[in-house]
């Protein structure tokens, strides 16, 4: 009796009373026909698949710029991605995952109308460009997500384990802040319009590998619009400097996590 009570209480306030304080939202439709577009690649020892990401995107019609962050590789990394035809490389000093994303962001959205953040390991395809512009039309943010099965490899680290485990971090964030449909946590891939971006970028701080959802939280604090897409994830190329497929790693990233969840 008293777990089923417990669960009434729960349904209620996050299903029924939770509703009355998320503010009605009306449909918007901002055209981004002309829009100047610049892809910002992470990068971390990745020589074995830079220069091909840097292909990839500099292929689609709807880039202008591909810029290529160097989060201090000791390998060749900078000399493929230019060689591959990157607009510019610069060396981002301060180490981690958050770190280089936050300089990716800066450093692509000068000059543009839209900002991508994307990794530079090949687990991403340039193909899904257009399906972020198309729901960018609606939104400040358009997230990624890998947690569609069918646009997904076999061989990466949404295995067993990992894909459950981060689609219920990301679902306890959502009863955070209801109203907005999230299934993944650790996806890099997103666009945001520059304006947009403009407005949230003093609130970015987190360095490390938990910068995914600390950036749409900030976002979503500040209103802002924001959907999640399903996009095509490969097996990367070369060696994970992340989570990976490390259980133990994970579990501490999706404490902190949780961290800036209780935070908010």
């Amino acid at each position: 009796a008293g777990a089923g009570l417990s669960f009434l209480f729960v349904f209620v306030m996050l299903f029924v009373v939770h509703r009355f304080f998320v503010p009605e939202r009306d449909y918007v439709f901002r055209p981004l026909e002309g829009a100047r577009v610049h892809v910002g690649l992470t990068a971390f020892n990745d020589e074995a698949c830079i220069g091909e990401a840097v292909r990839d995107f500099k292929a689609r019609s709807e880039v202008h710029r591909v810029v290529v962050v160097d989060n201090n590789s000791t390998d060749q990394t900078r000399e493929e991605a230019l060689a591959a035809g990157a607009d510019a490389v610069v060396v981002e000093t301060t180490p981690g995952y958050g770190a280089c994303c936050m300089r990716a962001l800066e450093e692509a959205a000068e000059g543009a109308d839209v900002v991508v953040l994307c990794e530079g390991d090949l687990t991403f395809s340039a193909g899904d460009i257009p399906k972020f512009l198309a729901y960018l039309e609606n939104c400040d943010l358009v997230l990624g997500t890998r947690a569609t099965q069918e646009l997904r490899e076999t061989r990466t680290q949404m295995d067993w384990l990992i894909n459950p485990a981060n689609q219920i971090v990301a679902k306890l964030i959502q009863f955070r802040f209801w109203g907005t449909r999230l299934t993944d946590v650790g996806c890099t891939y997103r666009a945001m319009r520059v304006e947009s971006y403009r407005r949230l970028k003093d609130r970015l701080w987190v360095t490390g590998n938990h910068f995914s959802p600390h950036m749409y939280m900030e976002a979503l604090k500040l209103r802002m619009r924001v959907i999640e897409i399903p996009v095509v994830f490969r097996h990367r190329g070369g060696f994970s400097k992340g989570v990976g497929s490390n259980k133990w790693k994970a579990a501490r990233v999706a404490l902190r996590m949780l961290g800036l969840l209780y935070r908010s």
